[in-house]
Order: C-alpha cells, then sequence, then structure tokens
C-alpha cells in the first residue's frame, strides 16, 4: 500500500484498533481486574519488559523481522493465521495449549528470527532514498509486515502467560518493546501508528499477565519503560521529505519553470490523490483556474515575498507556477504548525489543532493540505499510550501496597508508598476511590466523546 492511500483510508477511520475492545456502556470502558497481592521479583532484571543491554547485539532489526518470513509461508498462509487471531480472542482459561505449541508459535522459528531481531541495537528500514524518491507513492509491505509478527508474539505471551512461565512472558514482552522501538526510526506517521498500535497489543498482554496468581509484581518493571512510551521524533521529521519528490522543482525554483513542467507535476498529483469520487474536482483544473484570475495571481505572488522568495525571483514564475508554488508553501507553513502539536501536552494540542482546522475550514485553494499527516490523531495515540504504561504502574503500586498490608487496597492513593505517575492526559492524579472492596481508577478521556478511550478500572483483592 502507498503511503497516499494509507492517508485516505485514515480518513474513513480504517486503521484498525490493536484488538477488539470490551463493550463500553455509559460513555465509559469499564475493564474489571482482579488482583492478587505479590511481592517484587528478586532479582528484578528477569522482568523488565523492555530489551536490555545485556542481552543486545550489533545488528540491523528490520532484516531480521523480515528474516522471519523466509520459507514461512503456509505458516502465514490464512487459515494459520486467522486460527491466530481466534486463539487472542478467547479467554485464557480457554486456550488450547497443546494446539499453540504444536503450531509453531513457542518456540524455534519465525519468532526465533523475532527474539534475535529486537535485541540488536539499530533499526534502519533502508528506505533513506525510497522516500526521497517516491515520497507520498512509496510503498509500505513491510509495515503490514510487522503488524502479523505481534500477532503471533501476542499468541505465544497469552500461552507463556497461561502457562504460568511469568519469566518467559517477561522476555517475550521485551521482544515485543523491541519490535515498537523499530517503529520509532520509522519515517513516517503511519509507521509510528502501527508501532503505537503494536505496543497497545502488548501491554493487552500485560494486563492480562499482572492479574495471575503468583504474577510477581510489576511496578518497576513498568517503570522502567521510557516516560513518552514512543519516541515520535524521526516520524515527524520524514513527513516533510513526503511532497518533494513530486513539487521538488517548485520549492527550490531558482527561475520559470515551462508551464508543461508545472502541468505534469499537477497531474501527478492528482494521481496520486484520486480516490473515486467523480465530483471532486480535480487539482489540475483547479490550478488552471487560479492562473486566470490576476487577483489571485498577484496575491500569490505577494504570499511568496512574505514567506520568504526574493521578489525579483517572484516576477520570473509564471501565473500557473506561482499559484501553485503558493499552495506548496502554504503546505510546508501549514506542516509546520500541525508538527508543533507533539511537543505539546495533549489538552493544549487539542486546543491547537481546533484552531488550526477552524482557520483552514472552508479555504479551497488549499489543496495539498488535504495530504497533511493527522499529527493531531497521531498525538493522541500516543498519548494514550503513555496513559496505558501509567495505569499499569498505578495498578500495580496498588497491588504492592496490597502486599504490604493484608490485601488491603488502598484508601487513597497517597496512602502508597511507591511514587504515583501523573494522568498523562491531564497532568493532573488519577481519580481513585474504593467502595464495597472495589477500587475504581480512572482519568481523563485522550480522545473525548470517544466511550472506548474513556478507561474506568474496577479493581479487587483476591482473598
Amino acid at each position: 500500500m502507498r503511503i497516499g492511500s494509507f492517508l485516505a483510508l485514515l480518513t474513513l477511520g480504517a486503521l484498525a484498533q490493536a484488538q477488539p475492545l470490551p463493550e463500553p456502556k455509559d460513555g465509559k470502558l469499564t475493564i474489571p481486574l482482579t488482583l492478587s497481592p505479590t511481592a517484587l521479583p528478586k532479582p528484578l532484571s528477569r522482568y523488565y519488559l523492555t530489551p536490555q543491554y545485556k542481552e543486545m547485539q550489533p545488528g540491523n532489526r528490520v532484516p531480521s523481522y523480515m528474516k522471519a518470513y523466509m520459507e514461512q509461508a503456509a505458516f502465514f498462509s490464512k487459515d494459520p493465521a486467522a486460527e491466530r487471531e481466534n486463539w487472542n480472542l478467547m479467554k485464557l482459561k480457554e486456550l488450547p495449549l497443546d494446539k499453540i505449541k504444536m503450531s509453531g508459535c513457542t518456540k524455534g522459528r519465525p519468532l526465533a528470527d523475532v527474539d534475535e531481531g529486537s535485541r540488536m541495537l539499530s533499526s534502519d528500514w533502508q528506505i533513506w532514498f525510497q522516500i526521497r524518491r517516491d515520497g507520498l507513492g512509496m510503498l509500505l509491505p513491510e509495515v503490514q509486515k510487522m503488524r502479523e509478527l505481534a500477532s503471533v508474539l501476542k499468541v505465544r505471551m497469552r500461552y507463556e502467560i497461561a502457562s504460568q512461565d511469568f519469566e518467559k512472558a517477561a522476555y517475550t514482552a521485551r521482544t515485543f518493546f523491541g519490535l515498537v522501538q523499530a517503529f520509532e526510526t520509522h519515517p513516517t506517521t503511519i509507521g509510528a501508528l502501527v508501532g503505537i498500535a503494536i505496543e497497545g497489543i502488548c501491554l493487552n498482554a500485560i494486563e492480562e499477565l499482572i492479574q495471575q496468581q503468583g504474577c510477581p509484581n510489576l511496578y518497576w518493571s513498568l517503570t522502567e519503560i521510557p516516560a513518552d512510551a514512543f519516541n515520535m521524533r524521526i516520524p515527524i521529521q520524514g513527513e516533510k521529505f513526503l511532497i518533494e519528490p513530486y513539487f521538488g522543482a517548485l520549492m527550490n525554483a531558482k527561475g520559470e519553470l515551462p508551464d508543461a513542467d508545472v502541468k505534469q507535476v499537477i497531474r501527478q498529483y492528482d494521481g496520486l490523490t484520486r480516490n473515486g469520487d467523480e465530483k471532486q474536482i480535480k487539482a489540475f483544473q483547479h490550478f488552471t483556474e487560479l492562473a486566470k484570475d490576476a487577483n489571485k495571481v498577484a496575491e500569490a505572488r505577494a504570499y511568496l515575498v512574505q514567506t520568504g522568495t526574493k521578489p525579483e525571483l517572484v516576477k520570473l514564475f509564471s501565473a500557473l507556477q506561482v499559484v501553485v508554488t503558493k499552495d506548496v508553501r502554504r503546505y510546508e507553513v501549514d506542516l509546520d504548525d500541525i508538527m508543533s502539536l507533539y511537543g505539546l501536552p495533549i489538552s493544549d494540542a487539542g486546543k491547537r489543532s481546533a484552531e488550526l482546522e477552524a482557520m483552514w475550514k472552508g479555504d479551497k485553494e488549499r489543496r495539498l493540505s488535504e495530504m497533511l499527516p493527522y499529527a493531531y490523531k497521531a498525538r493522541q495515540a500516543q498519548v494514550r499510550l503513555q496513559q496505558r504504561v501509567a495505569y499499569l504502574r498505578v495498578i500495580e503500586a496498588i497491588r504492592l501496597h496490597a502486599f504490604d498490608n493484608a490485601g488491603k487496597l488502598p484508601a487513597s492513593l497517597k496512602e502508597i508508598k511507591s511514587p504515583i505517575p501523573p494522568d498523562p492526559v491531564t497532568g493532573e492524579a488519577f481519580v481513585y476511590s474504593v467502595k464495597d472492596g472495589v477500587a475504581t481508577l480512572t482519568g481523563g478521556n485522550s480522545n473525548p466523546g470517544q466511550a472506548n478511550t474513556n478507561r474506568v478500572y474496577e479493581i479487587r483483592i483476591r482473598k
């Protein structure tokens, strides 16, 4: 699938959830947890959840992940893949452990390659040249492949949890997080969203893990996960390359370009963004009509001068070149504006995103901006991930408190000795209460108005 096509699907909400969620009710997603008070593991290092330097080796993770597919056509074929998805939807106690053991999911290839890859020191997707050459038209087949590996990893981790082999489950969690870290170097927002989705799959399994009797307390293991949960730096910067293969000649023009060359650029863009909507006015028609309007042409020349192009250079541009170049320049400005959302707390990012959308709404002259990355949605996904890690830390702190206090729930989070993280969504303390032996833990909603992101944990201590 090409980046441009993927972005169109995102508009339609086609990026799948990591797994089906419980049915929300009354505007919230209630998740019941039954926990056993358990001590911290000793040594703790056996239960770290992210790859540790002592187990790392030189090498590039990505080729090792792709190696997992070699001579594995039968394993990754339709029917076995569907069976694995079905296993991932079962309750732990329903898992056919003997069948899973015989399926190739628990040892040997292909997951041995994934284990090895997740413990390599670098991640290079080797698309440096392709992204500069193909931009929005670049194919990303490897991204979907990684999601398949995540599904297999989840089968193995849930098998290990159901088998009460908690140390091996922690090992698989480290493999998961190594896979996620590889996506931190993928130079697209799409790669980042897939990496975040994979980490969500792992956290679902960890949520099951901590509910098992005998599972060591993972408070400090969760604390060791980096605070940002997923580093967006490279995906953000990679987005700035995506239109250059199409509009680079206009962005870097040192004089007048032949109208035939400008028209060819616009036709390529129309081919990239076609979505089957016959009523949509094509960019070619849009720009050629603008070029006939002397006032629009004058406005375009003035805008280019205001944004840094020398007046004597702008005078050389044809009418068609100048109106198209203005739209390209506005795309660059708009991209800078939305990329600033990643540096803001989610509440401020939401306000800023709304301001930008209000400013752009109804501006039919902005054509390239339809290809801007969904920065606010990606920021929400990142914060949602941060919140899930923080929730798990609080839950494990509650479990540790219960261990130290004869199985009693804390009356408030202030009673807990372990440091309690703030809610990444609100920046304030999580909301916690206890009634009739059941603790309720909740926080802000990263996606206001969406019930499935409004988590409420109901926590009981196993007697």
